[in-house]
Formats: C-alpha cells, sequence, structure tokens
C-alpha cells in the first residue's frame, strides 16, 4: 500500500520511547499507515505520494489540550485582550479602541484577560471608568482567571441588578461604603451579566470556534477537552458542533464535558447523538472551589492573610456529591475544578464513594487543577484511578516571582507545596495537560517550558520554584499527548504516533530535546496534520 503524505526527520517523538528518533511517519487516508526508523521509504512511496522532510524539527503526535473552554477560548482570540493593561484607565482606553473599530456599534462590548493584580494600584475596577466611554452600550469584561467579571452600569440594568440584588449561591455582587453595586461581579455573580452577554447565534458561534481552530492548528493542537460549565450554564451549543462536523469543518477533535448537575438523562442522548471520530460528549463537570488569589480555592487550613477564611463552595456541594456517584454509574467521567487542598480531598472522597457504590468501570474521572494537595491525598490519585489534569502554565501567576501572590495568600510552606505536577506523574502514572484558555493562552509551549523549568518569565527563582517538581520534557510531551488521550479513553486512537492511530501530527521548528530550556519559550509549529489533512503549514 502506497503512503499519501511520508514525514521524515532525525527526531522523531512517538510519545512511547524517552528519546526522539531519526525515521518516517506515512499517512494513508486519516491513518498511520507505518512508523519506521531510518530514511528509506521507497516501497511506500506511490507516485502521488507527497514527502516532507524535515531535518532535525521534532515530529510529535498533534497535542491535546484536556482543559479548554472553547466558546470562551475562541472570544479569546476574538475580542479585546487586556493582559497587558497597567492601569484600569488604560484597560478602559483599550475597550474604547477595540469597540471603534467593530463594525457593529450596539451589541456587546466583550473583553478578557484584565488583572487588576498586575495593575499599579492593585484596585479593583468600577463601572465609573467604562460608563464614561459606553453610556448606552453594555460591556462585560472577564478577568484572567474567568473568576470575575468586570462590568458597565447598562450591563448591570440588563442583567436587572440593583443595590438591593442579593448575592447568589457561591458570589458575590461588589458593593461601594454606600451599597451600591461597583461593577465588579465576583464568581457565580458573573453569571447573572453573562447569560445576557455571551448569547450567540448559530453564525456567531461557529465564527468564534473558527477563530479558536484557527489558533489551535497554529499550535499544533488537534484535540481538546471542551469544559462546558460557566457560572450561567454550559458554554458551547452541541447541535452547532455537531453541524460543522457533519459539514466537515472540525479541524479539532472536541471532547465536550457538560454540567455535571445539569440533566443527565439529557446528556446520555447527546453522547448517542452526538458520537464520531471527532465529536464526543462521554465527560461531565462542575467546580468544588474557585482561586486561591481570591481566597475563594477551599483550604484545609485558614489563609494567611485571611484569618478564618477557608474559602467558599461555588456550588451546592452535596448536590455534586450526589451527582459523582450517578454519573459514575451512566458511565460518564467526571471532571471536578479544585484549586484547594479541601476542595482535592472532597473529591477524591466523591469518586471513592462512587467506586464503592457501583465498582470500577471505564469512567477516567480526574481533579482538574490540582494547585494544592496534603500528603495523605496524594496516593489516592494511584489507588483511585483518577487522572491529574493540570497547567503548568499557572505556576507563573505573574511576570516576575517577587509578585507572586501565593506567599501572601498562602504563606511561604503552603506556597512551595504547590503543584506538585512530579509527584502527581509519578503517584497516579499519568497527568493530563491542557492550557485552561482563555485563563492564558492555549500555546502549547508555554505549558511545556514551565512544566520542565517552573521559572517566571524573569528567570526567577534560580533553579526553579520547588524544582523537586519539574518533570522531564519526555514526561510533558508524552502528558499533553498520550496521558490527555487517556483522560478522555482514546489512547487505542490518538496520543501516539503508532501504525493504525489516527494520523494527527505536529511538526516543531527545532528539536527540544537538542536545545536549551530557554528556547522551548519560543519554539512554533512549522506543521499540522490532522485526521490526515494538512491544516497548517509555517
Amino acid at each position: 500500500m502506497k503512503a499519501d503524505l511520508i514525514i521524515k526527520s532525525n527526531a522523531i517523538f512517538d510519545s512511547i520511547q524517552k528519546e526522539p528518533f531519526a525515521g518516517y511517519i506515512a499517512v494513508k487516508g486519516n491513518k498511520i499507515l507505518e512508523v519506521g526508523k531510518g530514511m528509506d521509504t521507497s516501497a511506500l512511496e506511490g507516485e502521488a505520494t507527497v514527502v516532507k522532510e524535515y531535518g532535525d524539527n521534532l515530529v510529535t503526535a498533534g497535542f491535546h489540550d484536556s482543559h479548554t473552554h472553547l466558546l470562551m477560548a475562541g472570544m479569546f482570540k476574538t475580542y479585546v485582550n487586556l493582559a497587558d493593561a497597567k492601569t484600569e484607565e488604560e484597560a478602559a482606553l483599550m475597550v474604547k479602541k477595540a469597540a471603534d473599530e467593530d463594525p457593529d456599534k450596539t451589541g456587546w462590548v466583550r473583553g478578557f484577560s484584565w488583572y487588576h493584580v498586575f495593575w499599579e494600584n492593585k484596585t479593583l475596577p468600577t463601572k465609573a471608568s467604562l460608563d464614561q466611554y459606553f453610556p448606552d452600550r453594555p460591556v462585560c469584561l472577564i478577568n484572567a482567571e474567568a473568576h470575575g467579571a468586570w462590568v458597565n452600569s447598562k450591563a448591570l440594568e440588563i442583567a436587572g441588578i440593583t443595590d438591593d440584588t442579593p448575592d447568589p449561591f457561591g458570589g458575590e455582587i461588589a458593593r461601594d461604603e454606600k451599597g451600591e453595586a461597583t461593577g465588579f461581579l465576583y464568581e457565580s455573580a458573573s453569571g447573572l451579566v453573562t447569560k445576557h452577554a455571551f448569547v450567540f447565534t448559530e453564525e456567531e458561534e461557529k465564527t468564534i470556534i473558527r477563530e479558536y481552530m484557527k489558533g489551535a492548528a497554529e499550535y499544533g493542537i488537534t484535540s481538546m477537552n471542551d469544559v462546558q460549565p460557566y457560572f450561567h450554564g454550559n458554554m458551547g451549543n452541541l447541535e452547532v458542533y455537531h453541524s460543522m462536523d457533519r459539514g466537515g469543518e472540525l479541524t479539532v477533535r472536541i471532547h465536550a464535558a457538560p454540567d455535571l448537575l445539569g440533566d443527565l438523562d439529557q446528556v446520555e442522548e447527546w453522547r448517542e447523538k452526538y458520537r464520531s471520530d471527532k465529536l464526543r460528549v462521554e465527560q461531565l463537570k462542575q467546580f468544588l472551589d474557585g482561586v486561591s488569589t481570591t481566597h475563594t480555592a477551599l483550604v484545609l487550613e485558614e489563609y494567611t492573610d485571611a484569618p478564618g477564611n477557608f474559602g467558599i463552595s461555588l456550588n451546592d456541594t452535596e448536590a455534586i456529591k450526589n451527582a459523582v456517584p450517578e454519573a459514575h454509574r451512566r458511565g460518564f467521567s467526571v471532571k471536578l475544578h479544585s484549586c484547594g487542598d479541601k476542595s482535592a480531598r472532597m473529591g477524591l472522597d466523591y469518586y471513592e464513594n462512587a467506586i464503592k457504590m457501583y465498582g470500577k468501570n471505564e469512567c477516567r474521572h480526574a481533579i482538574e487543577h490540582v494547585e494544592m494537595l496534603s500528603d495523605e491525598d496524594l496516593p489516592r490519585f494511584g489507588e483511585l484511578g483518577v487522572i491529574p489534569s493540570v497547567q503548568p502554565e499557572h505556576i507563573a501567576l505573574t511576570q516576575e516571582f517577587s509578585e507572586n501572590p501565593y506567599f501572601d495568600t498562602l504563606g511561604k510552606e503552603r506556597a512551595d507545596k504547590t503543584w506538585r505536577l512530579k509527584d502527581l506523574y509519578d503517584t497516579a502514572g499519568v497527568l493530563a495537560i491542557g492550557s485552561d484558555c482563555p485563563v492564558v493562552d492555549n500555546n502549547p509551549f508555554l505549558e511545556i517550558y514551565r512544566g520542565v523549568t517552573r521559572l517566571h518569565n524573569d528567570g526567577e527563582p534560580k533553579g526553579g520554584w520547588n524544582p523537586t517538581q519539574k518533570l522531564s520534557l519526555y514526561e510533558v510531551l508524552r502528558s499533553y499527548t498520550y496521558g490527555s488521550a487517556y483522560g478522555v479513553r482514546r489512547e487505542d486512537e490518538l496520543g501516539t504516533l503508532e501504525k493504525g492511530k489516527f494520523a494527527d501530527i505536529a511538526v516543531i521548528d527545532k528539536n527540544l530535546f537538542a536545545v536549551e530550556d530557554s528556547e522551548i519559550f519560543n519554539a512554533k509549529v512549522i506543521l499540522t496534520v490532522m485526521d490526515g489533512q494538512v491544516i497548517f503549514e509555517r
């Protein structure tokens, strides 16, 4: 049989062997026909075979982002990014400039990635700075953690938020000393506005997804997990995904994870209806807590800078406790957001209870983020078969290590035990790696660099933050490919470069195994093949 495409390189990393080898990958249709060592492919070449030679460039399986908010990630690529703003006023002006350039002068103004922690005065923004530029047009700006929204008066009006509106469960409407809503919404309170701001027509949603896929292809991402729940409900219309799938438009494999607390009968129908090589609905997701920087992660010991504060639950945890066994019984893998050590324990308890009730099955349950973890709970990942789904880029929340807020909120002893990536890898035997886009960009090289160095962008601290928890390049790349595929029970189809698997392949502009760690940060993908088709070429 002759190949349609042959990729040759001196550095092929198959996500199985610990070092790359010189050889080739032959593709026929949408599958890998052969993977071989050496450069003689004459027996596989026909008149129509395309042969691409890449010298010392690294060839890997396509990246599988284990944690992305698909629709929001597409919005992140579409709407104004405020990450570089240094003040509230600068951010507001950036929003005004973007809105002025937008042909739509009437709809919602949306933006992402502002973070008051990075601003000069580190003060939360208010509606006043937006009202001066947008007196009549609603504005909704999601912060860098995606756990807070900055809105203007028009947005509050549309949402029906008044000074007397009670705080929702798991959230807070920020108010000034007079009791007036300031325009900042914490955690679940964000959903009061986003349920209006994040409503799209089918064509608008397709446009947003196309924007995401364009960026994903440039990063070598060929599969992803779409964690859909936000504070107002699921984000992402599965019928739109299905339409794009049937139309041959999907250039990334989508593994959707709708709301664990939703109608599971409905999700079972989705699982049967939306099932193809490129679209699956076999997971469920929910939040157990928030994030430690805002004291909303659930912790076993009180916050160092907020005595008596142990965090908050963003949901009815009793409802989650009851839903996990039912999801397990139905064969859905559950993904629970946990940034605190208490919430990690709760999630592990819920999974253990589900297994006791219904026995072990094919479910691949996961704890998402796992920023903090007690020594007692570490071995339970391996014992229960729970997957740590991690995002190493979160290690460098701030540009400079000296500005890292974890030492203030958690104290040095606890801060130095965050993101136990190596411990988790060794204990669980597998990691799933993702980006958490739009919280950070879905550039895989940020995650890879951070996982192997544990450095901030200023090169500090020397040797890496808690260096015993560094991952090797092999461990990171294997986790970003095989590990994430294992997490969705598709390790027999995806995640490694092996004969018979789907031809999802990325070629990187350098051999990451042969360069200094600092060069990983600026690596680029030069070819992406998904389902046997070239979807990006630089």
